[in-house]
């Protein structure tokens, strides 16, 4: 199954065979983000929380297929260097 995403502005398509894979896995083992981080795994700790359409949601809980086509936004992994 082909799904199309919208990831931090640009247009991405990615073949799944599960509808309901997380969000977490497509961006991180499909389209090879570091960010969102695995965390909990619950929804519990925001370690994989996005942004949908301008709203929060935790990626690991998401189904990919929910959000196609949908505005998704991961915030930068903010730098230390030189701290």
């Amino acid at each position: 199954m082909r799904i199309e995403l919208n990831v931090n502005g640009k247009a991405q398509a990615i073949e799944i065979d599960d509808p309901d894979m997380p969000l977490l896995y497509a961006l991180r083992d499909d389209l090879q983000l570091n960010n969102p981080r695995f965390g909990c795994g619950l929804a519990q700790c925001g370690a994989c929380t996005v942004h949908v359409n301008g709203r929060a949601v935790r990626s690991c809980v998401t189904p990919v297929a929910a959000v196609e086509g949908a505005q998704i936004t991961s915030a930068p992994i903010a730098s230390t260097a030189g701290s």
